[in-house]
């Protein structure tokens, strides 16, 4: 049985803290938050090598360093309001929720909500809500938000989702050549 803490640790000062991750409540939540549990079983041996991983449906997880940079590049504070699009398993919303006041999972697919509720319940994380629907519409019943986290990349960011951040609110996304 691998020892998960002692891969957590290895990630965090291998890949996140020498990829200058500097935060120390981001390299908190990652070294607590153990991603192993968000990807399926056949994958866990591998949950903390630096790659992106596929949970199913055409969903994965970023890697390990991509996602800590997005993290510190947007700078979650203790009050934000957080909208995380495509959330998949929820380790996205996780990593974010020890952060922020309050994470919205926006999730498509009601499997992967129902893996991410389950997760949240264990690890005992109560700040954040699930909630289904279409990605690329956000969440606009919910809106505004501070801080709006696009897992994965995109062509481009629809004005239905920029139009439900706050005043001065931030978001972060890959976007990628069509």
């Amino acid at each position: 049985m691998p020892d998960f803490k002692a891969a957590r640790t290895n990630m965090v000062d291998c890949q996140i803290h020498t990829a200058g991750v500097i935060s120390p409540a981001i390299l908190t939540a990652f070294e607590t938050i153990p991603r192993e549990k968000f990807v399926p079983a056949n994958m866990q041996s591998v949950a903390y090598n630096d790659e992106t991983i596929s949970v199913g449906s055409g969903r994965c997880l970023l890697d390990p360093m991509t996602h800590a940079k997005m993290v510190q590049a947007v700078e979650p504070k203790p009050g934000d309001k957080i909208l995380d699009i495509g959330g998949a398993t929820g380790y996205s919303a996780s990593i974010l929720s020890s952060m922020a006041k309050d994470v919205l999972a926006l999730e498509e697919n009601p499997e992967l909500i129902k893996k991410a509720e389950g997760l949240w319940s264990t690890l005992e994380i109560n700040n954040v809500r699930p909630v289904a629907g279409k990605l690329n519409e956000g969440a606009p019943a919910h809106a505004p938000f501070d801080l709006i986290f696009i897992n994965g990349s995109v062509t481009d960011v629809p004005d239905a989702i920029t139009n439900q951040l706050a005043a001065n609110g931030r978001l972060i996304v890959i976007i990628r050549k069509p």
